[in-house]
């Protein structure tokens, strides 16, 4: 199977104004954030993907511990989102800079933007996240300055600066609403380079203070996504995939006479094409921790070829329950400790079989989907959309002849897209879920009389050869194909569970005949619950019925 994956995930956010911005150029790093105002870039290596964010409230929640806030980090580990850090300030010019950390309410419970890299043991950032709660500030004993970085920290008095220490995390809900005031967020991001730039919008002014402008937004990045140029994504990881996957195997001896091996066997295998984009707008506070709304968008082109088959000889049940055939985890766009999204993309596949019978069969769960555009969780005046097109490969079942019986067996595929979201420091966490359900069951109803013979192949429904004379009874299959995305858990107000939007559902009738034989000895086979068991039947007398 090849599945071309083309693929993004992007959070549109609202921002300042009414100018579409690309990625770059919201954050600098030369301008403190002193008013109120901050925003961040994502660093260009690209390994968290590419975006930017903004948060905005009170000049006393939020401040700045980077060189242009008048500090100098001595030590900071890049990887933490917790942890106990050093700084000093530059220089007593740098004093009035660095003093508006304690501004009006002190250090601990604010915000603060943290510096990209730093002159620590390596140029890495400081902290995994790009805004970290002070939870407490001391004087430390450790009023040591690195060598490498005392020339760079002047004092006209020549006396040694006051190193202070900080601790910092991203536990966002201790941080006290009523002394800080609300601080918002709004994040824009892509890992798919240049994609962004289509869709990374913002409201007009004053969209943000409101829940109808804030829903107009989401509609028109919603608008958007819909009309964005595929040609952008030029770096999008592909997925190549060609492969038969086994759901179950069961064996037995059977002493006969004569003797022989009686076997049970399902396999699956898939062939696909698919183009998939994903997005997503997401707006809230970070004091008090709360999204307030969300839109994830999925774009979705695919040729899905797939079937399953049964082949046994055994009498009994059989569920391989829901298997995991293929699984790959694509790229992370990363915000740590403020909003992470884990996309991953599967194939499960499952067959179940009460068989009575000798049984040969094979059923198509192939489909196209063209177009569709997804939007979840619903917001008002948008819909999701698209065009489901199921398969029509024939039907292929052979069954032994001269048994009575009543076997059922049904064969599943399920493509999946998995959006694992994690915000505001793992306060809520979900994984928002694109699920595509292609199954058919058979069922038989066999008085079987008469020698085995005969074909009937069946690409649209009719029939054709002369199985009739080997077989009594009557075999119908459908097929169903359902279409629609949820959720694993509640994501803050937003969504939960519960929250489903369908985006095709039908089922229909792929076969249904009733075959009238001559007339000849009836044998009954054996039925197990939970097992196979060694048939009464002949395995060799197979009658190709459809």
């Amino acid at each position: 199977m090849l599945v071309t994956f083309l693929f993004s995930v992007l959070l549109l956010s609202p921002l300042a104004d009414a100018r579409p911005r690309g990625r770059r150029g919201l954050n600098d790093w030369n301008k403190p954030c002193f008013e109120g105002e901050c925003f961040y870039d994502l660093p260009d290596s690209g390994r968290r993907g590419h975006g930017s964010l903004r948060i905005w409230g009170s000049p006393n929640a939020i401040s700045d511990i980077t060189p242009a806030a008048g500090w100098t980090i001595l030590g900071c580990s890049p990887e933490s989102l917790a942890q106990d850090i050093r700084i000093v300030c530059n220089s007593e010019e740098d004093e009035k800079r660095c003093n508006h950390l304690y501004r009006r309410i002190g250090a601990a419970g604010k915000l603060v933007r943290l510096p990209e890299a730093v002159r620590a043991a390596s140029s890495s950032p400081c902290g995994k996240s790009a805004f970290a709660r002070v939870a407490k500030t001391w004087v430390p004993k450790d009023q040591t300055i690195p060598a490498d970085v005392a020339p760079r920290i002047v004092r006209r008095s020549g006396a040694q600066p006051l190193v202070v220490a900080l601790t910092l995390d991203t536990n966002f809900a201790a941080i006290n609403p009523t002394l800080t005031g609300p601080v918002s967020i709004a994040i824009a991001g892509t890992n798919v380079p240049g994609f962004e730039g289509n869709l990374t919008v913002v409201p007009a002014a004053g969209e943000a203070s409101n829940s109808g402008g804030l829903f107009s937004w989401v509609k028109d990045a919603w608008e958007k996504f819909n009309n964005f140029d595929k040609s952008v994504i030029t770096n999008a990881p592909p997925i190549d995939i060609s492969k038969n996957y086994p759901l179950f195997s069961q064996s037995l001896f059977c002493a006969g006479p004569p003797a022989f091996d009686a076997s049970v066997r399902a396999d699956a295998s898939v062939n696909a094409h698919a183009d998939i984009s994903l997005g997503l707008a997401a707006v809230g506070t970070i004091v008090p921790p709360e999204l307030t709304e969300f839109g994830a968008f999925v774009g979705l082109d695919a040729d899905i070829r797939g079937s399953v088959s049964l082949v046994g000889n055994a009498a009994g049940r059989a569920d391989s329950g829901q298997l995991t055939l293929y699984q790959a985890t694509l790229p992370t766009l990363e915000f740590p400790g403020l909003l992470t999204i884990g996309p991953s993309f599967k194939i499960l596949g499952q067959a179940t079989a009460n068989v009575d019978v000798g049984v040969n069969l094979k059923v198509d769960l192939s489909y196209t989907v063209s177009g569709a555009k997804i939007i979840y969780p619903p917001i008002p005046d948008t819909k999701s959309k698209g065009i489901f097109i199921p398969g029509n490969a024939p039907l292929k079942l052979s069954v032994t002849g001269n048994v009575a019986s009543s076997s059922v067996a049904t064969a599943q595929l399920n493509p999946r897209i998995d959006l694992a979201v994690n915000a505001l420091g793992g306060l809520a966490k979900a994984t928002v879920l694109v699920n595509i359900d292609s199954r058919s069951t058979v069922r038989l109803n066999l008085n079987a009389a008469g020698n085995a013979g005969g074909s009937i192949e069946t690409p649209t429904g009719g029939t054709k050869g002369g199985a009739s004379a080997s077989v009594d009874g009557c075999v119908t299959a459908g097929a169903a194909l359902n279409a629609n995305v949820g959720a694993d858990a509640k994501f803050f107000n937003l969504f939960d569970r519960s929250t489903s939007v369908s985006l095709y559902a039908k089922d229909w009738e792929l076969f249904q005949k009733c075959f009238a034989a001559q007339t000849g000895k009836r044998v009954t086979s054996e039925r197990a619950d939970l097992s196979f068991v060694c048939p009464s039947w002949r395995s060799s007398s197979l009658v190709t019925v459809v």
